[in-house]
């Protein structure tokens, strides 16, 4: 919720604002003159005329949340709280949205938010990471018995306990992209608002709980963590000129093939490929991976945005029971794999977390882990998600449990 579009109405000669899912989930058709005939997902349609008024209204909004988020930040880092710049506006930006606060997603700034973390993040693979495949190997395979796991406790939990249709807790409980999740759920004729509210509960409250457990678990003190010591004043015309054109390229090369969350991905393969080719380093500054933080954040706090008091009983309380026992499942993978190979125990959290895949990246990237590690394992789940549902929805399969 909180993704609002502006239609111009034949009938009633006004703009009718129509808030919708993020992404945006509708079908509409014939609607009038002055606008575009469209059905799908994540469509704009395209108007002749609009409200000034209205339009100030939305703009307010996207000022208002971003204000909250700075603020939030700047009290997150006043109080040396984890990942300031993303889990201060996100709280900031939560509470306002559940208070029912004129707040408005920064959908505009979305994408370059997006594009900087992407590049910023394919920086951490090496020329050596070629070696380092057959190592991460088994790891890697143990992607799929996770999502397996997860999918096979969490479904009969979501139907005969929650009493979602079978279509509905399967989207539910499938750890994957949130808005790839909502997609497929409103393909597979799923209740499209439980699938948004118990994935969006599971991205918000593992990327908020995790630099906590990490700080609390792992004596690691994020609060101070630098992210660069590259800043705006030490990046030269080439660098800027180079990390735009890797993430623009990415994002488009991304976007012609497709691929899910082409945004990030994109650019994070661009940024990989530029560097495991020895073409590197490309620098990204430290204020612009704040700004990106900022932007995801309230982009995450403002998921709740109008939500009821009986859907925080019913979704959120059991997207949150969800969410602890992926942490469970997550800490089990992570014992068994640090115990039996070399790797960084926090890295094979990040890892297995089935959060955000922007924000537990760069959750990564800030403490200076092993950020290849759990960027490759990310992009397994989600492509292991991505087809596995898209058979699933295609054969049905009882739904499974």
């Amino acid at each position: 919720q909180g993704f609002s579009v502006f239609l111009h109405s034949a009938r009633r000669g006004s703009i009718i604002r129509c808030t919708c899912f993020n992404p945006p989930i509708f079908k509409l058709r014939d609607i009038g003159p002055g606008t575009a005939n469209f059905s799908g997902h994540g469509e704009f349609c395209f108007m002749t005329k609009f409200s000034a008024s209205t339009l100030w209204r939305s703009s307010r909004g996207v000022l208002f949340a971003l204000g909250l988020g700075v603020a939030g930040a700047i009290l997150f880092r006043y109080l040396d709280l984890p990942l300031p710049w993303m889990l201060g506006p996100l709280a900031f930006c939560l509470v306002a949205g559940m208070a029912k606060g004129p707040i408005e997603k920064p959908d505009i700034f979305q994408i370059p938010a997006r594009l900087t973390l992407g590049v910023a993040v394919g920086t951490a693979f090496t020329p050596a990471l070629a070696e380092r495949i057959p190592e991460m190997a088994v790891s890697l395979a143990l992607v799929l018995p996770f999502i397996t796991l997860t999918i096979l406790l969490s479904v009969p939990y979501f139907h005969h306990v929650a009493r979602f249709n079978r279509p509905t807790a399967f989207f539910a409980a499938v750890p994957g992209g949130l808005q790839d999740m909502v997609i497929m759920a409103e393909d597979a004729g799923a209740n499209v608002r439980i699938v948004a509210l118990v994935q969006s509960t599971r991205v918000l409250l593992l990327v908020f709980a995790l630099p906590f457990w990490i700080e609390w678990s792992g004596g690691v003190h994020i609060g101070s963590a630098a992210i660069t010591k590259a800043t705006l004043f030490d990046i030269t015309i080439f660098d800027a000129i180079t990390a735009i054109s890797i993430g623009v390229a990415g994002w488009l090369a991304a976007s012609a093939l497709k691929l899910t969350g082409g945004s990030l991905i994109g650019p994070m393969i661009a940024s990989a490929i530029f560097h495991v080719a020895g073409f590197g380093p490309v620098q990204v500054p430290s204020e612009l991976i704040n700004m990106a933080q900022l932007i995801l954040g309230v982009q995450l706090g403002c998921l709740f945005k109008g939500t009821t008091l009986r859907e925080l009983v019913s979704p959120v309380s059991h997207g949150i029971l969800f969410s602890l026992l992926l942490l469970v499942i997550t800490a089990c993978f992570t014992l068994a794999i640090t115990a039996t190979m070399d790797f960084d125990s926090t890295s094979v959290l990040l890892a297995f977390s089935p959060g955000g895949q922007s924000e537990v990246n760069l959750i990564a990237f800030v403490l200076g882990l092993d950020v290849a590690y759990v960027a490759l394992h990310h992009l397994a789940r989600i492509a292991i998600v991505i087809i596995g549902a898209q058979i699933i929805l295609k054969s049905r399969l009882g739904w499974l449990p």
